[in-house]
């Protein structure tokens, strides 16, 4: 799952960022993402199977299929924000491009970029767990389908529970710690 996510933000972020600087390029791929947001998880998962087969490879192909469009669209957004001004008067200042980008665009990207991670953090904890129900063979969704193939009440609980308990550690122990830091200077303000 955090494979299928880093991917996703490795690759959505900058797509966004690009897709929010050149009118153009947003033109020629908003139907496109459009029909990636349409597919639901579980037809990429059926792809993934076929693939890739029933291993690893599957959950990673389908979390990151599910979170790259949401983080893409909200960095998308973000970048759509950035006062053409301020670029320009940073422009008058002879900041580099790198610059720029530090000092204008990421500030006014971040917030949107962690509104959409954690949405697809949320999305890809769910579809991740579905992946490895249908298409591996180890993982907990693996466990649980295997508790439930044994009518094994507790062992599904269990496994329920550890499930929600990560996701809330992860949540609390690395997003929100991340969000807060990086933000810090908006409480200041």
């Amino acid at each position: 799952m955090l494979a299928g996510f880093a991917l996703a933000a490795v690759v959505g972020a900058p797509l966004g960022v690009a897709l929010g600087a050149s009118p153009r390029a947003a033109r020629f791929f908003e139907p496109l993402l459009s029909i990636v947001n349409t597919v639901s998880s579980a037809i990429w998962a059926v792809f993934a199977i076929i693939w890739f087969g029933i291993s690893n490879a599957t959950t990673v192909f389908v979390v990151f299929m599910t979170a790259m469009p949401l983080i893409l669209t909200n960095v998308w957004q973000g970048a759509l924000t950035v006062e053409a001004q301020h670029v320009e008067l940073a422009r008058s200042f002879h900041f580099s491009p790198a610059q720029i980008m530090r000092k204008i665009y990421l500030p006014t990207i971040l917030p949107h970029f962690f509104a959409g991670a954690r949405l697809a953090f949320g999305f890809g904890w769910r579809v991740s767990l579905v992946a490895e129900t249908i298409g591996s063979s180890n993982g907990i969704g693996y466990r649980l389908r295997q508790a439930a193939d044994l009518v094994q009440t507790d062992q599904v609980f269990a496994w329920t529970v550890t499930l929600v308990v990560l996701m809330l550690l992860l949540e609390a122990g690395i997003l929100k710690p991340l969000e807060r830091r990086l933000f810090r200077w908006k409480r200041a303000a």
